[in-house]
């Protein structure tokens, strides 16, 4: 625990991590790139995985990771300064409040690897497909915008798809067995420790790609 307060109080001395009011981190952040390259988020970023292999890929792009938990930021913060990958980033807060960060749509792409499935049905509305996420990403992202979603969860797959067709956004892609898909190239190939895992267990990954229009 005290390693994990560590990391806390640490993280939020990096220059390429953001927190604290919501209202002035969009200005800090365009402030740190220094440019007017496409954005692209991580959500639940974790460790940042994606945010850091997909900056190193494309270095005309902006990369930001964003979750709640600055401990979990730490890995992927520490590593994008010691590699020197000046156009990554991370902020600490909520998902559902990202409308206050881009007040603007700026956003060309969002990933979303191995989210919590949140199983029990009180907690659905905490998915981060669900409605009230879908309405936050409409407010942030370009009308083109491409959503991913990776999960080895079958519920949270199906239920994807449900939203996709009720909230009649587009399909691009789907599989329920990424690594034996066509799908399965490039980005994709990019593996975060719970992926890796699930793996290991024997589960297929999942795959879902959609835009807002």
């Amino acid at each position: 625990m005290r390693r994990k307060g560590r990391k806390q109080k640490e993280v939020r001395t990096f220059p390429n991590v953001f927190h604290g009011n919501l209202e002035t981190i969009s200005e800090s952040v365009q402030k740190y790139f220094n440019n007017n390259q496409p954005v692209v988020l991580e959500l639940g970023c974790g460790n940042g995985e994606y945010t850091l292999e997909l900056a190193q890929k494309y270095p005309d792009k902006n990369f930001i990771g964003v979750d709640v938990k600055g401990s979990r930021i730490w890995t992927g913060a520490k590593k994008a300064l010691n590699l020197s990958i000046i156009n990554a980033a991370f902020i600490i807060t909520y998902i559902d409040r990202l409308f206050l960060v881009f007040k603007n749509p700026v956003v060309e792409e969002i990933w979303i690897p191995f989210p919590n499935p949140f199983p029990l049905r009180k907690s659905i509305k905490q998915r981060l497909v669900h409605k009230r996420f879908i309405d936050v990403y409409r407010k942030i992202c370009l009308p083109k915008a491409r959503i991913h979603l990776k999960t080895d969860d079958e519920t949270l797959y199906n239920y994807a798809l449900k939203v996709i067709e009720e909230e009649n956004l587009k399909l691009i892609a789907a599989t329920d067995d990424l690594y034996n898909s066509e799908f399965y190239k490039d980005e994709l190939k990019i593996q975060t420790k719970y992926e890796i895992q699930h793996l290991h267990d024997g589960k297929k990954i999942k795959y879902i790609c959609f835009s807002l229009t």
